[in-house]
């Protein structure tokens, strides 16, 4: 599940700098009152029992954060993200989280997000052996060799 709404914000973005080799742009915008209803809804839904996990959106975007949570669970993801650009999944708007939530409690949590004024949405599916989010996908393994190993290899090619 997608808390928060993404709106095509890339100032200062990793996604500029990776592709534009610059760090450029005004920063994406903050409120603070949405920020603090979505750590709300996150605190409230994991004292219920609610959330399996939750990882906040930042850098890379959904994409990027998807990827992590993926890599760190073990466990592939099927996202289909409702964007107006293609290149919004890796969009840095702020006050957004992703939340893993069963089947059973779906709709309490999407009934407390939307008590607190958050919009909320159901991205997909926990499972197999990819990462995919809209139309790009890669296989876990690739994405767990990424996020556990890029940073020792850097290391040692630099020795």
């Amino acid at each position: 599940m997608l808390v928060g709404e993404t709106k095509g914000e890339f100032g200062g973005s990793l996604y500029i700098k990776e592709l534009f080799g610059e760090t450029a742009g005004r920063l994406p915008s903050f409120d603070y009152k949405t920020e603090l209803k979505l750590w709300e809804l996150v605190i409230e839904a994991n004292r219920e029992g609610l959330l399996a996990s939750a990882k906040d959106v930042n850098v890379g975007g959904i994409a990027v954060a998807l990827s992590k949570m993926a890599a760190v669970s073990g466990k592939g993801i099927d996202a289909k993200v409702s964007v107006e650009s293609s290149r919004d999944i890796f969009d840095e708007s702020q006050s957004r989280a992703l939340l893993e939530v069963s089947d059973a409690d779906l709709e309490e949590v999407l009934d407390m997000a939307s008590g607190l004024g958050l919009r909320a949405e159901v991205i997909g599916k926990i499972g197999g052996d990819r990462v995919k989010v809209n139309n790009v996908e890669l296989p876990l393994e690739k994405v767990k060799d990424v996020y556990f190993n890029t940073f020792r290899r850097t290391i040692e090619q630099d020795l």
